[in-house]
């Protein structure tokens, strides 16, 4: 597939709500905050649910796949805080840093992908869905207690953590899931509905903070972190597949999900905590951007 049909196919239609919020923002200056609280607690949760809930996969898959995903994410987190000490970040920098390195968006970017390469292959699809599932385990755990902890502390992130509609949405879908209990149509259609539009609502969200923040601010951390996420982490991701003696569509799938660009949501949480807004939407449209290469 060349680069201009994966930036026709994949990028544009990205691309192009991050720029109608750019100029919506502009035009009528929105309130981000209350955009990154209706996200959080209005989109996520309802995304979480549906996508735990829906997922049909063995055991042995998700155990495979799961233990690959948690190996390479501890190893891009220290990276990321490695980075960010010898950089000498500020705290909600280094929060925000580590974030847009360690979270992917493997739901909006990584399942096309995934379909294109793939050719909507059953097998892959399923290996996707896994990491679709762990990263929204890993932003809203991780990443969540990461981004409020750098401005509120531990002990009041914590409290923050235990109050977050996400965490109770991944629990009742993780349930309902395994103990296979069907809800009724009239209940999952607007969770469904609800889910389908946080994908455009997130990108003119993303393109509103990038309309109000300087964009030369912060280029080298942006760039920096656009090289872990982009180069860094498959080549990590290559060196765990052969540690861990993976093969065929399985390590082709996942090397390929390593390569995902920033998750919109570590722009989010950067928001809704305060991290460094700025660069944290500005490293998802570059690294957005540079990842059709």
């Amino acid at each position: 597939m060349s680069i201009l049909n994966t930036f026709y196919s994949i990028m544009l239609p990205i691309l192009i709500p991050i720029a109608i919020g750019a100029l919506l923002h502009r035009r009528f200056t929105f309130d981000l905050n209350s955009f990154s609280k209706l996200i959080i607690n209005y989109y996520v949760p309802a995304l979480a649910f549906v996508k735990i809930y829906e997922a049909r996969l063995s055991t042995k898959l998700i155990a495979s796949v799961a233990g690959f995903l948690l190996l390479q994410f501890l190893v891009i987190v220290m990276v990321g805080y490695a980075i960010s000490r010898i950089m000498g970040y500020s705290k909600p920098m280094a929060a925000s840093f580590s974030n847009s390195v360690s979270l992917t968006n493997n739901g909006n970017v990584g399942i096309p992908v995934n379909a294109l390469a793939f050719k909507h292959d059953p097998f892959a699809m399923s290996i996707q869905v896994i990491v679709v599932v762990f990263e929204l385990f890993a932003t809203f755990t991780f990443g969540l207690l990461n981004a409020s902890k750098a401005t509120s502390g531990l002990r009041k992130s914590l409290i923050q953590f235990a109050k977050m509609p996400v965490l109770y949405a991944i629990a009742a879908g993780s349930i309902l899931q395994l103990c296979d209990i069907r809800i009724p149509d009239p209940l999952l259609l607007p969770l469904d509905q609800i889910s389908s539009g946080m994908f455009a609502f997130a990108l003119v969200s993303i393109g509103a903070q990038i309309a109000s923040s300087k964009l030369q601010h912060n280029t080298s951390a942006v760039l920096l972190s656009s090289f872990v996420r982009l180069i860094l982490s498959p080549l990590c991701a290559y060196v765990i597949i052969l540690l861990l003696h993976m093969k065929g569509v399985t390590a082709q799938a996942l090397f390929i999900a390593s390569a995902i660009p920033t998750s919109r949501n570590s722009a989010a949480l950067a928001l809704e905590y305060g991290n460094e807004p700025g660069f944290a939407a500005q490293a998802v449209l570059v690294s957005m951007l540079l990842s059709s290469l």
